[in-house]
């Protein structure tokens, strides 16, 4: 009969296998989810080896939380079969050849024939050229038959123009100038820009500065870089979307000049706008 020292030492090792058996049969659990996840390769799980595993341990489970483990691996190894056989079916259907197939197959022609499928293949996309001892010739007297530069150079005659003067009413009238001061003006676009955003934070620029015509759509342009130039506003531009919009601020900013800025080009056409008159029309 065993004694008592004889039996604590079986119960403890009988318990420290249990630990380890729960051990590693987490671990299958865990290597399982991680190549159903991860869309691993689910042939480098060994589906048989872990198989005999179960098996050996299923007579050490004793309480309800090692079956419900035992359950899930045999789940979890029920979920790599069946990824296997999505795989192998995939790779039927593409007419998925093994690289290694592939190398072998290479391996096996003959080399007089490998080089006749090449050739018939090849379609060189680059070309090496080379400068040859003539042409470095004819580049040399080229050079040397060309006139010194002082003399190659176009000396095109300064233009000569009578000065003269002209009143504020022709300018007016060539639309150089205006009865307000460029100040004033902006000023005034400034204040309906305002109006226009009145309750809401901002308004769209294509909005804002498309016209009736082109020439005024490309005039209120004109006036709303001066605005965000000076101070007078701010713009806001969502690159995800491809949207621009005029947030104008309260009072004029000063020393807007000592900040560094950044020039954002805006190009208009006729064609963007009759797109974008069509669309604010709707």
């Amino acid at each position: 009969m065993e004694d008592k020292s004889q039996r604590k030492a079986k119960s403890s090792r009988i318990k420290g296998k249990k630990i380890t058996d729960r051990e590693r049969l987490l671990h299958i659990i865990s290597l399982c989810l991680s190549v159903e996840y991860k869309s691993g390769d689910p042939f480098k799980v060994d589906v048989k080896n872990i198989l005999n595993n179960l098996r050996r341990y299923l007579p050490h489970w004793k309480i309800l939380e090692d079956f419900t483990l035992d359950a899930e691996a045999l789940n979890r190894i029920a979920s790599i079969i069946s990824l296997q056989g999505n795989w192998i079916i995939n790779r039927s259907t593409a007419l998925y050849v093994d690289p290694l197939l592939i190398e072998l197959h290479i391996k096996m022609i003959d080399t007089e024939k490998l080089v006749n499928i090449f050739s018939k293949s090849w379609h060189p996309i680059i070309e090496m050229e080379g400068l040859s001892k003539k042409r470095i010739d004819e580049a040399t007297e080229y050079w040397n038959q060309l006139l010194p530069l002082d003399e190659r150079r176009l000396k095109l005659p300064t233009p000569s123009t009578a000065l003269g003067s002209t009143t504020l009413q022709e300018l007016i009238k060539m639309k150089i100038m205006s009865n307000e001061s460029f100040n004033d003006t902006l000023h005034t676009f400034w204040l309906k820009l305002k109006e226009r955003v009145s309750d809401n934070e901002k308004v769209s620029y294509w909005s804002f500065i498309v016209a009736d015509t082109y020439d005024k759509t490309i005039y209120r342009a004109y006036l709303t870089s001066f605005l965000v130039t000076y101070g007078y506003a701010h713009m806001e531009i969502n690159r995800v979307e491809e949207e621009i919009f005029l947030i104008p601020y309260d009072n004029p900013k000063e020393n807007v000049f000592t900040e560094q800025s950044v020039s954002i080009p805006i190009a208009i056409d006729r064609n963007l706008w009759k797109t974008k008159r069509k669309s604010d029309l709707q």
